[in-house]
């Protein structure tokens, strides 16, 4: 299988995979309840500034650029409406609707975007 948060660590760029795996790694530490699994994880593979990290049990969007945390969103995956991937010349465009709001993050490598629609199919 395919995994998405290994291949979002190596697309990340030089001098930024030790980067992704600190917010992969604190993300685990600090958002999982005891028995909640990650089972995705994209980010835009040119800068990845915007996180979107899919549990068992809910996604969570976070825009590290950002000067507050207003576009960060956290969701029940039960409250995931619809999760759209559209090609971009090899990337892809994310985007999910939700109950909450949208999210939608850019450049991400097509097969994490597909893998992360996938995940979220099995949601529904």
């Amino acid at each position: 299988m395919f995994d998405s948060i290994k291949n979002t660590i190596e697309n990340a760029g030089f001098g930024r995979k030790g980067i992704m795996k600190r917010y992969i790694r604190t993300f685990s530490d600090n958002n999982l309840q005891e028995g909640e699994t990650l089972l995705g994880v994209a980010a835009p593979s040119d800068k990845p500034t915007k996180l979107l990290f899919v549990t068992d049990k809910k996604t969570c969007f976070y825009h590290m650029a950002a000067a507050d945390q207003t576009n960060d969103l956290k969701v029940p995956n039960e409250e995931i409406i619809s999760c759209k991937v559209d090609n971009q010349n090899g990337s892809a465009v994310i985007n999910i609707e939700t109950t909450k709001g949208n999210i939608t993050i850019s450049n991400v490598p097509q097969q994490t975007a597909d893998q992360i629609k996938e995940i979220m199919e099995n949601f529904s």
